[in-house]
């Protein structure tokens, strides 16, 4: 069958496999289309992404503002721009591959890069999310200009995945559009843009528009899988050219009908040749060529006599290199694995989603670590030393091969290729089946490992291996516990070449250990337990401003190094500095923090705006914690709302804590609103379970201290090492229990 199709077409196509003599240098080996000869930051500044910010120096937000670079990472992980958004400046490479562990992925924020001109774009992941405003689109290509994107992954647009206006000569190859949200779950939508190329793309769960095409467009090699409304004519009163080769559309579990050309008029102008489509659901990829009819106005040959590269395949050949390729493929994360899990089912796998909570969330992207660069210049010692390079010198823009591509140029293409990183297990739980046995299960990455390693521990801190597993194992049940003991686990996969990292911590019976939280909805009366110590938590976007809301992520409330009142976002939930003793006295409540042992207290002010500061004293200031609302943080990690509540001080005119800035300078101000920045929620942790945690006794001991093992037997003394219970008798007859460690 594909000996036929290529028979037929090659007298129409010979023109298109490229052979030209073109002079031009390609903007990477490999590179086709309209935007195959964009130069990007050829030659320009090499700028290192050295963080994970949302913005500031050394984020990707600031390496892509300016024109003239070469953008390289030195990082790997999860770039969180919830209620943000990066724009793209002109002239940029953006060398995703570069990126260690699983490499990047953009979350919670548009990526625009209307306007820009000459950019190429290779590895990275754009997943915008519910948090962005649903009518705009993940990725914004609006009036772009010679924009070539390759194996990138853009999913969870509201709108659409992708808007593209007025744009020209635009490539996008090796790509995934995926998993449209709601309200509309639409792949992409384009009007006015002008030779354009879609190559070997994998188009997956949007309900349509894969594309919407009201363009001039070369759409060959790409696989559509679980639509309901396939590729979208025009249908406009404005002519479109659409050449449409060698495609594959796959029937998934949310498909009806045979809707793979779609919405078409006479002023669309469509070429379509060697397309096929597999309706049929039953796991085996046996579709039948299209030869049906269509609303479009039939063309005999392409509209495009095109100069550029062209890799055109059948349309089997193409889907056995999506599933092969696509995406940011070099280490794929865990839903551009499960994408092409959904598509290599062939019609068993794969659904149109809400938001990203109806598949587990943003997940976590393994770091890994940054090869050793001496001179900084982008390129890594070993790859410099194979090449001939001076470690010592900042060589990366000359052409040491002389053939048109940089030195680092040339790195970066180099890692354009699946590796071997090994990817820890994805996606752990731990769920308690009985109170003595829990039920761990994971996803593994596409590397299958030699073993799986699973460790427990009784504190979060102290972990011991418990099983060694097979490396295709997901599923394991551990028995014999403690019933109500706090158990932790983690997991790790290992071959006889090395071991990944380890997996995120999860845990049983300690649901206090969870980053963000709250206090029970509906609890208007603030009461603090005996035994229990707090996070202190807010969870706005913006301090100080008016246009703040609740969908921030969490932020605990601490003492800083100068003692102001400050906060902080990297989660520890043991951490002494993070959580609060609260005491109930005649009027209002002490609040002491765990680390210092110092209270908030109102000082004297310093921010030159009459309201006092919120700091440390040895001496406790009376603060009142005041029902406002019951909210529902979009990240607090619950299902539920929780109560938030203003802290305010009798004392001082009735004014209320507030964020100026949330890693210092928490202070006074109006105690009439209450408004994100200006209340707080709290999540309780039993005293006992702290290993760390050392609470000032409020009252004196006046018998023995007694020490008890973690099983509760008692002891003469505590160990020489390790974890132990003290117990303290007060003079009013009670006991005060903590968890110790000595080490």
């Amino acid at each position: 069958m594909q000996k036929t199709i290529y028979s037929t077409l090659t007298s129409v196509l010979m023109f298109v496999f490229c052979a030209t003599a073109h002079a031009q240098q390609l903007a990477f080996p490999g590179a086709e289309g309209f935007a195959a000869y964009a130069t990007g930051g050829r030659g320009g500044t090499v700028y290192h992404v050295t963080n994970l910010n949302a913005s500031g120096a050394g984020s990707l937000a600031d390496a892509v503002s300016k024109s003239g670079r070469i953008v390289v990472f030195d990082v790997g992980g999860v770039i969180d721009i919830t209620n943000a958004s990066i724009t793209l400046a002109s002239n940029l490479t953006i060398a995703g591959q570069t990126a260690p562990g699983e490499g990047i992925t953009i979350y919670g924020g548009r990526v625009i890069a209307s306007k820009s001109k000459n950019v190429i774009m290779r590895y990275i992941r754009m997943r915008g999310g519910k948090s962005v405003n649903s009518s705009k689109c993940t990725l914004t290509l609006d009036n772009c200009e010679n924009f070539i994107m390759d194996h990138c992954s853009v999913s969870w647009g509201p709108w659409d995945n992708v808007h593209i206006k007025d744009a020209n000569n635009v490539t996008w190859q090796n790509c995934i559009i995926a998993e449209g949200i709601e309200p509309q779950r639409f792949g992409s939508i384009t009007d006015g843009t002008r030779n354009w190329t879609i190559s070997h793309c994998l188009w997956i769960d949007n309900k349509s528009r894969n594309p919407k095409m009201k363009c001039y467009l070369q759409y060959y090699n790409n696989v559509v899988y679980n639509y309901a409304m396939g590729i979208i004519g025009g249908h406009s009163a404005a002519d479109n050219y659409q050449d449409v080769m060698n495609n594959y559309f796959i029937a998934g579990p949310s498909t009806t009908g045979d809707k793979y050309f779609d919405d078409w008029t006479e002023t669309d102008h469509l070429y379509s040749t060697g397309n096929y489509y597999d309706g049929n659901k039953d796991g085996q990829l046996n579709g039948r060529l299209i030869t049906d009819h269509h609303s479009a106005t039939a063309m005999q040959k392409p509209y495009f006599n095109v100069q550029h590269p062209m890799n055109l395949q059948s349309a089997a050949e193409a889907y056995a290199a999506v599933v092969e390729h696509v995406g940011a493929s070099r280490v794929r994360d865990i839903h551009d694995r499960r994408y092409i899990e959904q598509l290599t089912s062939l019609g068993t796998k794969g659904e149109f989603i809400a938001n990203e909570d109806n598949v587990g969330g943003i997940g976590t992207i393994a770091g890994g670590t940054r090869p050793t660069d001496s001179d900084n210049d982008g390129m890594a010692d070993d790859w410099e030393r194979e090449h001939g390079l001076n470690l010592q010198r900042n060589d990366a823009n000359a052409n040491t091969l002389g053939d048109g591509y940089t030195n680092i140029e040339h790195y970066v293409n180099s890692l354009a290729v699946k590796t071997t990183f090994l990817v820890p297990p994805q996606n752990v739980e731990a769920k308690l089946v009985s109170k003595t046995s829990v039920r761990l299960s994971w996803t593994n990455g596409e590397v299958v490992p030699k073993n799986i390693i699973v460790e427990q521990s009784e504190d979060g801190g102290n972990f011991a291996e418990i099983r060694r597993l097979g490396g295709r194992t997901q599923t394991v049940t551990i028995t014999g516990l403690t019933a109500g003991q706090v158990y932790f686990f983690r997991l790790k996969a290992i071959t006889d070449d090395g071991e990944s990292d380890y997996s995120a911590v999860v845990s049983v019976n300690n649901e206090y250990a969870m980053p963000g939280r709250g206090t029970a909805a509906g609890t208007k009366t603030f009461v603090p337990r005996e035994g229990y110590v707090y996070r202190i938590i807010n969870y706005a976007t913006v301090p100080y401003n008016s246009s703040t809301n609740l969908n921030g992520v969490p932020k605990y409330l601490t003492f800083t190094k100068g003692g102001s009142l400050g906060a902080t976002t990297a989660f520890q939930w043991d951490n002494p500095a993070q959580l609060w003793e609260i005491t109930t006295v005649e009027g209002g409540f002490y609040l002491r923090n765990c680390a210092t042992g110092t209270y908030m207290a109102s000082v004297n002010s310093t921010t030159g705006d009459g309201e006092d500061r919120i700091g440390q004293s040895k001496t406790p200031t009376l603060l009142t914690i005041n029902y406002t609302a019951n909210q529902q943080p979009s990240q607090s990690g619950l299902a539920t709302a929780v109560s938030m509540y203003r802290i305010n001080c009798p004392g001082n005119k009735n004014y209320q804590i507030r964020a100026r800035g949330f890693d210092a300078d928490w202070i006074w101000g109006s105690g009439t609103l209450d408004r994100a920045d200006m209340v707080f929620t709290f999540a309780e942790v039993p005293a006992s379970k702290v290993v760390a945690l050392d609470v000032p006794a409020t009252r004196e001991a006046t018998s023995a201290v007694r020490y008890f093992n973690l099983q509760g037997v008692a002891m003469s003394a505590p160990p020489r090492r390790g974890l132990f219970i003290e117990q303290r008798v007060m003079s009013d007859g009670t006991t005060t229990t903590h968890k110790r460690v000595i080490r």
